[in-house]
């Protein structure tokens, strides 16, 4: 079961309680080449499924944030990881390793061109030439300090003395083999873009797909693979196997005796998360909508306020979810003060159920001028929990997709909050923590609440039950936010039911 999903059946189930409560009472070789020295480098071969040959000459590029491996075989990207958002034990963020990212071949041929670097490596460009059939083909990139996008420029220049058509050529852009037993697989979505039309569409699934647009993006939980061109040209995506590729097709055209045609590709490749990507990547939409997704923005921003002053995503999430939870105090208390008190009625109710059982229309007359004699909302109890739902929903989406996350240790054996706490293994089970408290103080904050009938009773067992099951292999960071939210609604209970009865 995807978490996406997970995380919809628990927030339903919470409102279904809640409703219930309300109604009854709810990641060097020395080579020549153009007369110039480089160094190259080769790099350990990582076992993984590829269908192109990588060769053993390759060059290093990047800057302060990515360092990614360029195989002279094929012009392609073959490696990329990035330098920061590392797990305890990892030297770097690997995005890929074996990969394929700017590989070109012609029409259907999978034989790859012999690129020569044509400038010394350096942080800011990497210039690649290669000649077929009297066509020149140039690769350059340009690589940005201080950013996850660089520029690309593809150049197909006649080296003739006559008019040549170039044949149709085919542009990788990228490639990923998922392993689903991860969470960080377990959803992968393809967005293209042609103006304002915008195609969206989960890639999990087997398809082949074949859509018109200038902007292509894959995104993972923290992986974003952004390619934007200068026109709309025709994106293909293919999922079979549990392997996805995608990439573009470049036309035949003809080029003129000397005459070079260019086809610039804005690339970045970096974290999918909104508050990192927003400064490079324009266009909202890129990451997601909706009022949910709106509100989680939100309130990750004060969150990201907060850790100015304290460096610590745990003890920022804990802090957070107290201030939200003193902000929404009165209506809180307004809320549980109305079950109690709707409780109480209980027996008038019953009786005038019975009384008017043949008479629904009475009887609901006669229900309402209870509430009034008794200045009591029937829906008290359910309005002001349902307004504070939009803030919960939103803040978990936003730690969910944090990369901040990402190897930031809180306290004790939690070392990575976007991973699960897990503390021992038996077997193939593995002991976490924080679902289990979970599960206690959602026990004790439905235990503590008014008593209901007892078909809702059982689901004061049942609903904590159903949630530690749906929620024990989440991150460590999104359940350090529910159980800081369970343990402060036993809180707010204990007091506002201490003080009910004075």
């Amino acid at each position: 079961m995807k978490e996406e999903t997970r995380i919809m059946i628990a927030f339903a189930l919470a409102l279904t309680v809640i409703v219930l409560f309300s109604i009854t009472s709810r990641k060097e070789r020395p080579v020549q080449t153009q007369g110039k020295r480089i160094q190259t480098e080769t790099i350990r071969q990582v076992q993984a499924e590829t269908d192109y040959a990588v060769s053993d000459t390759q060059v290093k590029f990047g800057n302060e944030l990515f360092a990614g491996h360029l195989d002279l075989l094929g012009g392609k990207i073959v490696s990329f990881s990035l330098s920061g958002y590392t797990r305890p034990g990892e030297e770097r963020f690997t995005f890929f390793e074996n990969g394929i990212t700017l590989l070109d071949f012609v029409n259907e041929e999978t034989r790859q061109i012999e690129y020569v670097l044509a400038s010394i490596p350096s942080e800011k460009l990497l210039v690649l030439r290669a000649e077929r059939n009297g066509i020149g083909i140039e690769k350059k990139i340009e690589i940005v300090p201080s950013r996850y996008t660089w520029n690309t420029d593809i150049l197909i220049k006649n080296l003739s003395k006559e008019k040549v058509t170039s044949p149709e050529i085919n542009l990788f852009l990228g490639s990923l083999v998922l392993d689903r037993r991860h969470p960080e697989d377990s959803s992968v979505e393809c967005l293209i873009t042609n103006g304002s039309k915008l195609d969206k569409f989960n890639i999990s699934r087997q398809i082949k797909e074949r859509i018109s647009g200038n902007v292509c993006v894959v995104r993972t939980r923290y992986q974003m693979y952004y390619f934007k061109t200068n026109i709309p040209v025709e994106f293909n995506i293919e999922n079979r196997a549990s392997k996805i590729k995608w990439g573009f097709r470049i036309p035949s055209f003809e080029i003129l005796p000397g005459e070079t045609k260019k086809f610039p590709l804005v690339c970045y490749i970096g974290p999918s998360d909104y508050f990192v990507a927003k400064n490079e990547i324009n266009d909202i939409r890129i990451f997601g909508t909706g009022f949910f997704v709106s509100m989680g923005r939100i309130i990750f921003s004060v969150l990201n306020a907060i850790h100015r002053f304290i460096p610590n995503w745990g003890f920022t999430i804990i802090i957070l979810t107290v201030l939200i939870k003193i902000i929404f105090f009165p209506l809180t208390r307004n809320s549980l003060r109305s079950m109690k008190q709707m409780q109480r009625l209980k027996p008038y109710l019953q009786e005038i159920q019975k009384k008017y059982k043949n008479n629904p229309q009475m009887m609901q007359k006669e229900m309402m001028n209870l509430y009034r004699e008794f200045k009591i909302n029937p829906f008290g109890g359910c309005l002001p929990m349902l307004i504070q739902i939009p803030i919960f929903v939103g803040f978990f989406l936003a730690l969910r997709s944090s990369v901040f996350l990402r190897g930031s240790k809180f306290i004790l054996w939690m070392k990575d909050l976007s991973m699960p706490d897990t503390v021992a293994t038996i077997g193939s089970f593995h002991v976490n923590v924080l679902p289990i408290l979970m599960f206690i103080s959602s026990f004790f904050q439905q235990k503590m609440s008014p008593a209901v009938e007892q078909s809702q009773k059982f689901m004061n067992i049942v609903l904590p039950l159903m949630m530690l099951v749906l929620f024990y292999n989440f991150s460590s960071g999104l359940l350090l936010y529910w159980v800081s939210m369970n343990i402060m609604g036993v809180f707010e209970q204990y007091y506002i039911y201490k003080i009910s009865k004075k």
